[in-house]
C-alpha cells in the first residue's frame, strides 16, 4: 500500500500544484480544532484492501479502494439562482479543482498497480462549513509473500 500512496502523492504533486497539501487520511481534516494540521486546499489519501484472493502459493490478487478526500476552505460566495453569473461562476471554481483531481487520477497505473477506475463520488455533508468531497477509486494489484 505503500507504492500506491506514494504514486498518488506524486501524481498530484505534478498535475494539480494547487493542492497545498497532500498526506494520508489519518482524520486531519476531522478534528474538530480551530486550526486543522493541513494547509488548504488538501487530499487526503485513505487506502483499504476489499477483497483478497489466493492466485497459487504465495501471490494474491488484491482489489483496493482509493480514497482521495478534497478538502477547501468554506465556500464565500454564493451559489443561489439570484446572484450574478460571475458570483456563482466564483462560487463554482471549488469544482475546477475535483475535475483536476479525477484527471490526474482516473486511468492512472504503474507497473505496480492497474490503472485506477473512479467508483463513486460526492461532496460530504459537514457541520463545520469546510467543504469536504470525497472521491472513491478501485483498483488492483498482485502481492507476493516476502516483497
Amino acid at each position: 500500500m505503500k507504492t500506491i500512496y506514494n504514486a498518488l502523492m506524486a501524481q498530484l504533486k505534478e498535475q494539480v500544484p494547487e493542492l497545498r497539501w497532500i498526506d494520508l487520511d489519518a482524520g486531519q481534516i476531522d478534528r474538530q480544532t480551530e486550526r486543522l494540521p493541513v494547509a488548504f486546499p488538501c487530499a487526503v489519501i485513505g487506502i483499504a484492501l476489499t477483497n483478497c484472493e489466493d492466485l497459487y502459493a504465495g501471490v494474491q490478487l488484491c482489489r483496493c479502494a482509493v480514497i482521495v478526500r478534497i478538502a477547501q476552505n468554506p465556500p464565500v460566495s454564493r451559489t443561489n439562482s439570484e446572484v450574478p453569473d460571475d458570483v456563482r461562476e466564483t462560487a463554482m471554481e471549488r469544482y475546477d479543482l475535483i475535475e483536476k483531481v479525477y484527471n490526474a487520477l482516473q486511468g492512472f497505473g504503474t507497473e505496480e498497480f492497474n490503472p485506477l477506475s473512479r467508483g463513486r463520488q460526492q461532496k460530504e455533508n459537514r457541520s463545520d462549513g469546510l467543504f469536504v468531497y470525497r472521491m472513491e477509486f478501485g483498483t488492483e494489484f498482485q502481492e507476493v509473500v516476502g516483497d
